[in-house]
């Protein structure tokens, strides 16, 4: 009898746990960040949704995504309405001190992206000389505007209110040159928004990871079980499939001689 009363307590409290484990997550992401996420004719698309959709039915984790303009998305996360954030977030410093990451997702450079029948421009000192543009809170633009005055590379930096407005400057000739993420970039550029090419060497390179609070049980189990199906998607190349499908390029992997400085 008494052994039978241990079986039983040991049973349920393998129920119990079993019972606690994530069966949902819910997901802050952008509503007009295109192609990564944004909300068009009433639905969300773009690669992270599609990322999302695979992380599901690899865990059987119920996603439920709640949108927003990038400036809200990470106030979801902090006040516990949101476990991560998905939209493309660059993994730094002041963010590890304040989250535990998932294992990248993504490495994405940012580039300097040019008129298409510019190929004498190879690397960043070759725009020496030219007007650069970039978006108001450019994480490359911000961090180029360092390297050209670190490095003397004497160009024009000039800065839009919005990508839109950069774009249309380019068309227009108005500058010679653009800073964009890579992806973004390879969008515009495959789906014939941009007549332009990429230079080859890139600004940086930014890895992308889901961020989630530290310190609470439950979020440190979804990290653990998303950086699972992650590494399962990596090995079975639904990731590159994904990327391939938005962009022509796989961002899956990191740059062949990029050595990461964080540690996850």
């Amino acid at each position: 009898m008494k052994r039978l009363l241990i079986l039983t307590f040991i049973f349920a409290l393998s129920g119990l746990a079993f019972a606690a484990a994530p069966s949902e997550i819910t997901v802050a992401s952008g509503n007009s960040s295109v192609p990564n996420t944004y909300i068009t004719g009433g639905k969300h698309m773009g690669t992270e949704p599609d990322i999302w959709a695979v992380i599901s039915a690899k865990t059987g984790l119920k996603v439920n995504f709640v949108t927003g303009e990038f400036n809200t998305l990470f106030g979801y996360l902090d006040s516990g309405r949101a476990d991560t954030v998905g939209n493309t977030i660059t993994v730094n410093q002041k963010r590890i001190d304040k989250y535990i990451f998932s294992e990248p997702y993504a490495y994405i450079p940012e580039k300097l992206v040019v008129h298409e029948d510019r190929t004498d421009l190879k690397r960043l000192r070759d725009i020496a000389g030219l007007k650069c543009g970039y978006s108001s809170g450019s994480n490359g633009g911000n961090l180029f505007k360092q390297i050209a005055e670190k490095e003397g590379i004497n160009v024009e930096l000039v800065v839009f209110d919005s990508s839109d407005l950069l774009n249309e400057a380019f068309r227009q000739g108005k500058v010679d040159v653009m800073i964009f993420a890579g992806s973004e970039a390879a969008f515009k550029i495959k789906n014939g928004y941009l007549k332009a090419r990429t230079v080859e060497e890139n600004i940086t390179v930014g890895e992308k990871a889901f961020p989630f609070r530290k310190g609470d049980p439950k979020s440190a189990e979804l990290c653990a079980i998303v950086t699972k199906a992650i590494q399962e998607m990596k090995a079975d190349g639904s990731l590159k499939a994904i990327y391939e499908k938005w962009f022509s390029e796989d961002y899956s992997n990191p740059p062949e001689g990029y050595v990461s400085p964080w540690k996850f």
